[in-house]
């Protein structure tokens, strides 16, 4: 049975290609690596062959908008999104099978995908187990990349103007992009604002600000958009409680004199546009309390009438 984690001893890698090249001796089979947006980034020997979507990488760089369609219709992009990381692709459709594995960087965010295309060789029984050892050994090079760590907050963070914007159309395609935000979040999610007062701030200023929200409330998710710190805080509650990180939240806010406005609960985050207007609205209704740092969209409304 192969073992992946003996093809580079006693020498050790961390170069992406050089792995894959030697991943795809074990494997038999090419494979493709691609970033969040679909443009190909790296592919193993055996890349040209009679496969269709293996053929429009090759040819165009990244897959189309009909490719994306196509793996929303066959349920791919709903796979993906469920999957433990690693699961395979079939569909009658197309001549070959395939799996797919996710690959992270160095703060778990997935920064690109791997496709293994079986048109040389069928999958055998451990197949899945081999990919994700493999996703496992090339996530480990890009924790060690620089680009990647940047690369996972950016591509987030378009998500999340996406999703605030309301500017994503095809619902179907997204799925597994919000699904990465999503992860790791509990039932219910509420937004917050948080403004520290200075108007056009750098981005590397807004970043440093960023960084603080990340050491003191490292379980929430925190982005940047506009003059904004957006945090998505989750609970198993659907009415905010204070929780202990609740605490340092608010211990931060009140410390840097950073003013927060905070959304009802919600689920699906294809609704954070309507959410984030109720934490805009908490804040700027806030900002009229001097004697407060947190404000609730409730306690606005209620205040109101």
């Amino acid at each position: 049975m192969i073992k992946l984690a003996n093809i580079f001893k006693p020498k050790e890698t961390t170069d992406t290609q050089e792995i894959l090249n030697a991943a795809y001796k074990k494997l038999e089979n090419p494979i493709f690596i691609f970033n969040m947006e679909y443009e190909l980034m790296a592919h193993s020997d055996g890349a040209d062959n009679d496969d269709r979507i293996c053929a429009e990488f090759m040819e165009h760089g990244k897959l189309g908008s009909e490719t994306l369609e196509f793996f929303k219709n066959e349920c791919f992009i709903d796979a993906v999104a469920n999957c433990d990381g690693v699961t395979y692709l079939v569909s009658d459709k197309l001549k070959y099978d395939r799996v797919f594995g996710q690959l992270y960087n160095k703060k778990l965010s997935p920064v690109a995908d791997l496709v293994i295309v079986a048109c040389e060789k069928e999958f055998e029984p451990n197949t899945k187990e081999l990919v994700k050892e493999l996703c496992e050994k090339i996530s480990n090079a890009f924790a060690k990349n620089e680009f990647y760590q940047i690369y996972g907050q950016t591509y987030q963070e378009t998500i999340v103007k996406k999703l605030i914007e309301k500017s994503i159309e095809n619902k179907g395609i997204y799925a597994g992009h919000v699904a990465n935000i999503d992860n790791g979040l509990k039932d219910n999610i509420f937004v917050a604002i948080a403004d520290a007062g200075q108007p056009n701030q750098s981005y590397d200023n807004l970043a440093r600000l960023r960084n603080l929200f990340e050491n003191a409330c490292p379980q929430f998710k925190h982005f940047i958009y506009s003059n904004y710190i957006i945090t998505l805080i989750s609970s198993e509650n659907k009415q905010f409680d204070m929780p202990k990180e609740f605490k340092k939240l608010r211990r931060l806010a009140k410390s840097k004199k950073i003013h927060i406005g905070i959304s009802e609960g919600f689920e699906n985050l294809f609704n954070m546009h309507i959410h984030y207007n109720q934490a805009m609205y908490a804040l700027n209704s806030g900002l009229k309390d001097g004697n407060e740092f947190i404000f609730f969209f409730n306690d606005s409304v209620s205040a109101k009438q």
